[in-house]
């Protein structure tokens, strides 16, 4: 028996009425770090695999650069360019833009997200759904004590996929000699790791607003794919451009991180972006009648 499940016994032995008065701050405070230890060990396998296959896709980058860059070299000018503002650093013609056209485009944002978004939507509306949250948000574990355990919970699987992703882009370094810098790598980690977390904390925002964990996993990949289609398509248009700043996306990749390092400007924007559905689930979790 883990110590979450420990800390749920707990719960489930002693009176309702009696909780309150029975349960002493360190009773407490351990109860809570049971929780966050169960939130995070729960989701921790789906972590280290998308983790690991970054580090896979990272050795299959480096390896395939070699072999293909004369290729690349020929490519048409007008097809290079098109690439490279479709996916921003994605330039075939070097190592660094083949690296960021088939690992930082998709793949690395797409892992984080997914693991995000899973993490933050089992973690609200699952307890829900699973009718464990009653036991959870007994006297010793309030509503918003709960709700940060999972966001951070959340937090923390997304740090694993980008310590990961770090080492696959070493891994990539290293294999294909492509020129990253340390400045590129971490850069590349840090704007993933932000871009996964905010969609989490708009799955948590989902997920606590409504109890519904299907619906918030739709809800939050599906705002995700629009925000990556409006950063995508619309910088292919010169008069378009500018509109691909209201997505999430161009904050994560428009100053080509792994070239350049990490954008202070982009990060607080992404920040930001993440700290206000967070506060709204607070205020959402706080206020609503809840089903388990």
């Amino acid at each position: 028996m883990t110590s979450g499940d420990d800390a749920v016994t707990t719960l489930q032995k002693t009176p309702h009425r009696h909780r309150r008065a029975t349960f002493t701050l360190a009773d407490r405070s351990r109860i809570v770090g049971a929780l966050l230890a169960k939130s995070v060990t729960d989701r921790l396998t789906l972590a280290g695999i998308v983790g690991l296959l970054m580090v896979a896709m990272g050795a299959f980058v480096g390896a395939l650069w070699p072999p293909l860059r004369e290729t690349f070299a020929g490519l048409p000018s007008d097809f290079a360019d098109a690439i490279g503002k479709a996916l921003p650093g994605g330039d075939l013609t070097s190592g660094i833009g083949f690296a960021n056209a088939e690992l930082m485009s998709i793949v690395a944002p797409v892992g984080a997200i997914a693991v995000a978004v899973i993490s933050a939507a089992r973690g609200t509306a699952g307890e829900e759904e699973d009718k464990t949250l009653g036991i959870l948000l007994a006297a010793p574990v309030g509503r918003l004590t709960f709700l940060f355990t999972k966001t951070v919970a959340m937090v923390i699987h997304v740090l694993i996929v980008g310590v990961l992703l770090a080492a696959g882009i070493v891994t990539a370094n290293l294999i294909g000699e492509l020129g990253i810098t340390t400045s590129g790598i971490v850069g590349a980690t840090v704007h993933t790791v932000l871009l996964g977390t905010l969609f989490g904390a708009i799955a948590i925002l989902t997920g606590a607003s409504t109890g519904n964990r299907r619906l918030t996993a739709a809800a939050t990949g599906g705002l995700a794919a629009l925000a990556f289609a409006i950063s995508t398509f619309l910088p292919l248009s010169n008069r378009l451009a500018d509109g691909a700043k209201i997505s999430p996306w161009y904050y994560f990749n428009a100053s080509n991180p792994l070239v350049n390092g990490p954008d202070p400007g982009h990060l607080l924007v992404l920040a930001a972006m993440t700290v206000i559905p967070i506060a709204l689930a607070a205020a959402a979790f706080h206020r609503r009648d809840l089903r388990g």
